[in-house]
């Protein structure tokens, strides 16, 4: 009786089970989204007539919405009136004021605003858990996300002008 050995190699297994072929040509889909950094505000928010040295908050409150594509947090400035100068303190000289802003669910109390957290300056300041907060913030708000913005008016000691200022208030959105 003869035995037969099969010795396999892989060569030999290679013949046997043909070769795989890939297909040709491959293709990979790619996307992109252009990053969309947009903030929109409800406005204009009226004081009306204010006692020179009085404080007053405002009757309502100005809807900050997040309309880009990303998380966003803001940065909030301002641009004074032709002769008033904002100070980040209790107004102590002619033409000086302060506006606070503080980010809300319902109406703060005055007592609720501080100059350090709260107070407007010309430079750009960024929201943080206590930068302009209040039971909600401008940090981190997410696609479409609603806040409510609401201001604390403190009127200049004493003042020449005596007609309607006009103080603008610029939000600007960075990703995050």
């Amino acid at each position: 009786m003869k035995r037969f050995i099969a010795i396999t190699t892989p060569a030999v297994l290679a013949l046997a089970i043909g070769t795989a072929h890939a297909g040709n040509p491959a293709t990979i889909s790619v996307t992109v989204t252009i990053q969309n950094l947009s903030v929109s505000a409800s406005g204009p928010v009226a004081f009306g007539t204010v006692v020179a040295g009085s404080q007053t908050v405002s009757s309502g409150g100005s809807t900050v919405t997040n309309d880009g594509n990303v998380t966003e947090t803001y940065s909030v400035s301002i641009t004074n009136p032709a002769t008033w100068t904002a100070v980040q303190a209790a107004p102590s000289s002619a033409e000086e004021y302060a506006l606070l802003a503080q980010f809300s669910s319902s109406t703060p109390t005055a007592n609720s605003f501080t100059y350090a957290n709260h107070a407007l300056s010309s430079s750009p300041v960024t929201c943080s858990g206590t930068k302009f907060a209040g039971d909600q913030t401008g940090l981190s708000v997410p696609v479409s996300g609603a806040r409510t913005l609401w201001f604390r008016f403190n009127a200049p000691t004493s003042t020449s002008v005596t007609t309607q200022q006009n103080i603008t208030v610029t939000l600007t959105a960075s990703a995050g």
